[in-house]
């Protein structure tokens, strides 16, 4: 009796603040059902086009593209695995014992469902997956880039990074809750900073990672194009990238933004122990950095903004290659 009352205290701590991750999740969820509904379109012109090459084509450019590709590619999973290691060492510290067994069950959870949506996506050839056929075909019809060991390679490099692609938000989700979960004694200020810290440590590595994959795939599917010789697709590639850019910037204030909050919440008992005064007690948020103010979470904004920014950045980076010495 005595364990089953533990577990369901234990459960009934954990559980408003395991609650948090439906935020995220039912953005990305609701993302992909649109994307499944207006992105068949897509899809269907692209994987036409992706069936051919034009006249005139030049090899050296998609050649170029490509080691752009896998600069992005070699950005992408140097990025995800220090997030990973830093995610589980920060976890480490802040979780012990079958709390932290409940933490990582929460993400093998997450990481098994999205590896079955992943599978259902390319079970069911649902839009999505069209990101991932449109530059692949237009390999397999490039005289100069369709031998075996290169399309190996990168078949193998893209299967990496879309399993990353659940791992780290996964973890980012499961993790996320330890930063308003109860103490184990009071709220304390030194407690409520440390909280905010991690808060925004964890945000900046969800945005670094967003970020990451943005400019992965701005890149992979603007190398489609070149490799045809069709520069009139680079206007759809860019559209798609502008929804999962958005997709995702809604997904971190969905992260954050609750964190936030609660935390807000949270400063309140601190304040009342305080005996701050009430006419004080915006100020004292705001010194805190927990205010709601944008003016107050400016980097934190622009972390969220990112996702959504940086399509536009791997463009003028890519057009500064026009820039070098002929």
């Amino acid at each position: 009796m005595e364990k089953v009352k533990s577990i369901r205290h234990l459960l009934a701590k954990e559980l408003p603040a395991t609650s948090l991750i439906a935020y995220p999740l039912a953005v990305f969820i609701l993302g992909n059902l649109m994307f499944d509904r207006f992105g068949a379109p897509f899809a269907v012109h692209v994987l036409q086009a992706a069936g051919s090459v034009m006249a005139g084509a030049n090899p050296n450019e998609a050649i170029s593209d490509g080691h752009g590709w896998a600069a992005t590619a070699l950005l992408y999973l140097l990025v995800s695995f220090f997030i990973l290691m830093a995610l589980f060492r920060w976890m480490c510290t802040r979780a012990k014992g079958w709390l932290a067994f409940g933490y990582l069950s929460i993400a093998s959870s997450l990481i098994a469902l999205g590896i079955s949506h992943l599978a259902n996506v390319d079970k069911h050839n649902r839009p999505a997956k069209a990101i991932f056929l449109f530059t692949f075909r237009s390999l397999q019809v490039d005289n100069q880039l369709q031998t075996a060991p290169i399309l190996a390679s990168i078949n193998h490099t893209l299967l990496t990074i879309n399993l990353l692609m659940i791992v780290v938000p996964a973890v980012l989700c499961a993790f996320g809750p330890l930063l308003v979960r109860p103490p184990n004694g009071a709220w304390t200020e030194e407690e409520l900073m440390m909280r905010v810290k991690d808060a925004r440590l964890l945000g900046m590595m969800a945005s670094t990672f967003l970020v990451a994959g943005v400019l992965h795939m701005y890149a992979w599917m603007t190398w489609a194009p070149e490799l045809l010789n069709k520069d009139g697709l680079e206007t759809v590639v860019g559209s798609v990238v502008f929804y999962w850019g958005s997709v995702f910037t809604l997904m971190l204030a969905a992260y954050y933004i609750p964190i936030l909050l609660v935390l807000q919440k949270r400063a309140e008992a601190v304040m009342e122990a305080q005996q701050v005064p009430l006419i004080e007690r915006d100020q004292w948020l705001q010194r805190r950095g927990l205010s709601v103010r944008i003016a107050n979470q400016v980097p934190q904004v622009i972390g969220i903004l990112g996702p959504l920014i940086a399509a536009p950045i791997g463009k003028f980076l890519a057009s500064l290659s026009e820039l070098a010495p002929k």
